[in-house]
């Protein structure tokens, strides 16, 4: 970027130079001409003289006052005319210090820095991948360089299994959109890859949209269909059910998966335990509220590329405090949630403990529920209690 800039100021002092150099010749112009009629008057002056029109007293006033007409524009009205060029010295060091002052504080001397060496730690990297724990990542930072590096190779050499591989690091390092890129280029190159498949599936859960989630399911279901014996897909497929609040689907999906782990394996406790969640869900013996939020076309064209989605619940016959709420980062919808006992607020407030629901939504791009300019919202909707009830609401008013 730097660079560009250089470019830029090198063209600015080009055409300062032809601005200046063209002034000056306008102004070199305007003195010859003043310096020619004074000459003329001069002349004329001599020729009245030696025609006996004047005497030598009135030559002398008569050049007297023609001197002091002309002295503005002709300052010595006895020095040569003469053309100075602008000089290129000053403006030339004045570019330079300015790029390099540009330079400095753009930072872009840092970031080439960065660059190679993130490109010296390729290596490093392929040592990691091949079992060399010393070569490990110690830091944030090892990560990133890891992944500056491997970004930079693969735009000269775009390979499935490297795109999958970054999609990875970028997990790891909580950039979920530059993964999700990742993984989508890796799929594009070699579809039937299923290491990236499950990673794919992976980030889109994490992302959690209804789109994304039905993506996740056909892609697991893709693996499943080739290896019906994969515990992680089920896994992963028992997520995406428990996320659409299809609880009996995911029961199943993670008694498979149990059933293909040995008890001692350590994903088997975390299975057996969302399983459990599952199946309190299913037979009612938690109080459970699905929403699906999605937006009209009009309000979704006002929204950023990143977004805070509240939902929450009231208690119409109660205090104006909500009894339910959770606040999810949103890309798109629609969306589903599930609320519980457990997004209460205030303890003893709950779903249970009111008789009817008023149900409402708030798209913002700040930090808080608090209603404010700008924002997009769902007309609040009023239910009765029923534990499993799901219901959707529609995002349609810009907040003035």
């Amino acid at each position: 970027m730097w660079y560009a800039m250089i470019v830029v100021l090198v063209i600015f002092a080009v055409a300062l130079l032809w601005v200046a150099r063209r002034q000056q010749w306008e102004s070199f112009t305007i003195e010859q001409a003043n310096r020619e009629i004074y000459e003329s008057r001069l002349a004329e002056l001599q020729e009245d003289l030696g025609q006996g029109l004047i005497s030598e007293p009135e030559l002398k006033r008569a050049e007297q006052e023609l001197k002091k007409a002309f002295v503005t524009d002709v300052h010595d009205p006895d020095a040569a005319i003469t053309f100075k060029p602008v000089g290129f010295v000053v403006p030339a060091v004045l570019v330079v210090v300015l790029g390099l002052g540009i330079y400095l504080i753009d930072g872009s001397w840092k970031q080439q820095q960065r660059a190679d060496q993130a490109s010296e730690s390729l290596p490093r990297l392929s040592e990691w991948l091949l079992g060399d724990m010393d070569a490990a990542p110690q830091t944030r930072d090892d990560m990133w360089n890891y992944a500056l590096g491997l970004r930079q190779r693969l735009m000269d050499d775009p390979e499935a299994n490297a795109w999958s591989l970054y999609g990875r690091m970028m997990m790891q390092l909580e950039q979920l959109e530059q993964a999700i890129d990742a993984f989508e280029k890796s799929y594009r190159l070699e579809p039937e890859n299923y290491s990236n498949l499950m990673s794919y599936s992976q980030a889109l859960i994490v992302s959690g949209t209804d789109r994304e989630l039905a993506m996740a399911s056909r892609f697991l279901g893709r693996v499943l269909n080739d290896n019906p014996q994969n515990p992680e897909a089920f896994g992963l497929l028992g997520i995406v059910n428990f996320e659409r609040a299809d609880f009996p689907r995911a029961i199943a999906a993670w008694e498979m998966a149990l059933m293909l782990l040995d008890e001692s394996d350590p994903r088997y406790a975390s299975i057996q335990e969302s399983l459990q969640q599952a199946q309190e869900r299913a037979d009612g013996s938690v109080t459970t509220l699905t929403v699906t939020v999605d937006v009209s076309e009009a309000v979704r064209n006002e929204m950023a590329p990143v977004n805070n989605l509240f939902l929450f619940v009231r208690d119409p016959d109660g205090e104006s405090a909500p009894i339910a709420v959770t606040r999810q980062r949103v890309t798109d919808f629609p969306i589903t949630i599930t609320l519980t006992d457990e997004d209460a607020m205030v303890e003893n407030l709950n779903l249970s403990s009111a008789s009817s629901w008023l149900v409402q939504a708030r798209i913002t791009t700040g930090d808080t529920m608090d209603r404010r300019q700008g924002d997009m919202e769902a007309r609040p909707m009023l239910v009765e209690r029923e534990s499993g009830r799901q219901i959707r609401i529609v995002i349609t008013e810009l907040i003035q």
